[in-house]
């Protein structure tokens, strides 16, 4: 057994000593290095991604990995030659490095070296099939009018990385440029879905859409990006564009004026000038630009708008309502011109003057609820509630989700003695805003009303948790607890009431009187006397005072707080009852009438053999006589 032992050691020594590292011995520095160049793209920040970086220039500083990250730093500092001279560097050293191809490959793209970008490019996918790539594949055959092929990269790209929107764009352009105008449109659209922010995007749909012929969509995708971006000239320029298809020539030219095209036109100038100061708030100056332009053509009302909404915001009410009736005699059709005369006249308590305007607005559009709102609020104001009554559910069409319109068309009911349908309202109301304290109140006075107690009862808790302190919610409270003989909360409810006000004389009388009835007399006692310290002549509390006494037999403490309590009101009828009831208790009747007739009875009892029958008989007779 030992020789077998021996002869199995002696095997193992050529095995141990000819080389083989039996997977413990430590890997090349930069086979590690290379490997924790996948890690940089998932690095969660800058600093972990300099960390890598760091660890990888140590392992492995002249190996592949050390010249890819150093064509990595180079490249964010945009030193694409450097970067470029760094990555070639990478690849000979290890040609199968793909991630240096492809970054090499988007510099030579970048630098308009088509041929050179495709090799790199191509020699990347093959073994690093990234999406950057393929889209750097694609512009390239695109450029090149090879549509197939860059349409064949774009789907690789997207396929990768479906959140992405650059190749959706992209894969747009591919579509457009083969005239294939309704999958461009498809595509910007899956774009903008998913990166609303993108300017090309949009500013390619908006191109594309015009080329449909949907004008009026292109004009909204363009007003977007100008919202965006103001001051983009390329934005204005599609603008003046899309306005001239449409036929607005004036719109065209206003448009080609702030995409920087020469005009002689003053009368822009004016109004671009007038739009920059009220933009800054500078209302005054834009009066100013506004009346050169309304001079320089007073037949446009689209100036005299502009110019009655400078003087509406710089305050001067009756020149903006005379500015904007001139426009409405130019027949100026807009809707805004009418809503903002009605708001004018309302403001100066013209309210016969602003329904007229804000039907007029309403007109022009249907759904502006501003105009809506406020007429339904005139009519409200006014009486008419059928009226406000049509307008507040035209207005929940479309804001059936918005609580204040069901709080505001409850009240109407209510004003209306329509109290199922004001219930209704309230109760929407308070769902779809259960913190809307103006609602639970409302709701539950309206319950009170209807003898309803309990869900009054649940109302008014809401009320209270929303304003602990609301007088009106405690009082209702302290009634509906009386009424429905529920003690233990309303002792509660009282307590907090002290609690709340604890200078309230009234607060500690009521709960005194809630625990007097329970028979808790201490209790009681502990809060009349509150009520008194904090009100020495509060004679409901000392005649209360003096009546807990007395029903616990403390008659000389009941008879001192009656007559307070006297001295306090002398008007309280229940203090004199009271004290009457004492003076009685305390006055026995006077000795001398009890000494006369106890004699007397001893007297009769001495002679009473004698002439005791005959006198009781003479005094029986006239007695019975004098009643008679």
């Amino acid at each position: 057994m030992k020789n077998a032992a021996r002869l199995f050691v002696l095997m193992l020594i050529p095995l141990l000593t000819c080389g083989f590292d039996w997977g413990f011995a430590p890997s090349d520095p930069c086979s590690q290095a290379k490997k924790l160049i996948a890690k940089l793209d998932g690095s969660k920040n800058d600093t972990e991604r300099g960390e890598a970086e760091a660890q990888i220039l140590h392992l492995c500083p002249e190996g592949a990995a050390g010249h890819f990250v150093k064509a990595l730093t180079l490249e964010r500092d945009g030193k694409l030659d450097g970067a470029a001279a760094e990555y070639l560097e990478t690849i000979k050293d290890d040609p199968s490095f793909f991630k240096a191809h492809g970054n090499l490959g988007l510099i030579y793209l970048e630098k308009g070296m088509l041929d050179e970008a495709a090799t790199e490019l191509t020699k990347a996918v093959k073994g690093e099939p990234s999406a950057r790539y393929h889209q750097g594949l694609a512009r390239i055959f695109g450029e090149r009018k090879l549509y197939s092929l860059a349409r064949y990269h774009y789907d690789e790209a997207i396929a990768i990385a479906p959140g992405d929107a650059t190749p959706h764009a992209g894969l747009a352009q591919i579509y457009d440029s083969m005239g294939q105008n309704d999958k461009a449109e498809e595509e910007y659209t899956k774009a903008l879905a998913l990166e609303p922010g993108n300017q090309p995007a949009r500013l390619g749909l908006a191109a594309t859409l015009m080329a449909n012929k949907k004008l009026d969509q292109a004009l909204e995708e363009l007003k977007k990006a100008q919202l965006a971006n103001p001051g983009d000239k390329e934005i204005h320029r599609l603008l003046a564009e899309a306005y001239e298809k449409k036929g607005d020539q004036k719109g065209a030219e206003y448009e080609n004026l702030l995409a920087g095209k020469s005009t002689s036109s003053s009368y822009l100038e004016h109004m671009i000038h007038g739009d920059e100061h009220f933009k800054a708030k500078k209302y005054e100056k834009a009066i100013a630009e506004y009346e050169a332009a309304v001079k320089e053509k007073p037949e446009r009302p689209e100036a005299l708008q502009k110019l009655g909404d400078a003087f509406m915001a710089a305050g001067r009410d009756d020149d903006a309502i005379a500015t904007y009736k001139e426009a409405i005699r130019l027949k100026m059709e807009s809707g805004d011109v009418h809503y903002n005369l009605g708001v004018l006249y309302e403001k100066k308590g013209l309210l016969d003057e602003a329904v007229v305007e804000y039907r007029q607005a309403l007109n022009y559009s249907q759904a502006n609820s501003d105009a809506r709102r406020r007429l339904a609020d005139i009519y409200t104001l006014r009486g008419s509630f059928p009226q406000a009554i049509e307008q507040y559910q035209e207005l929940l069409k479309t804001g059936k989700d918005n609580p204040q319109l069901h709080l505001k068309l409850a009240k109407v009911y209510v004003n209306s003695k329509r109290y199922k349908e004001a219930i209704a309202e309230y109760q929407e109301t308070v769902r779809l805003d259960a913190d809307n304290l103006e609602a639970h109140r409302e709701l539950a006075a309206l319950y009170r009303r209807s003898a309803m107690n309990d869900e009054a009862e649940k109302h008014y808790r809401e009320v209270l948790r929303l304003k602990k302190d609301d007088v009106e919610a405690r009082n209702a409270l302290t009634a509906i607890y009386v009424k429905n003989k529920n003690y233990d909360d309303l002792v509660t409810l009282l307590k907090e009431n002290t609690e709340l006000n604890p200078t309230d004389p009234t607060a500690h009388y009521k709960l005194g009187l809630v625990y007097e009835f329970k028979k808790s007399y201490d209790d009681a006692v502990t809060q009349y006397k509150e009520a008194i310290n904090l009100k020495g002549d509060h004679a409901k509390a000392l005649n209360a005072l003096g009546r807990v006494y007395m029903k616990t037999g403390r008659i000389t403490e009941a008879k001192e707080a009656l007559e307070s309590a006297k001295k306090a009101d002398p008007a309280l009828e229940e203090t004199t009852v009271l004290l009457s009831s004492i003076r009685d208790e305390l006055s026995p009747e006077p000795k001398k009438y009890h000494k006369k007739k106890g004699k007397k009875s001893k007297k009769k009892k001495g002679s009473g053999k004698k002439k005791g029958g005959k006198s009781k008989g003479k005094s029986g007779t006239k007695k019975k006589h004098s009643s008679g």
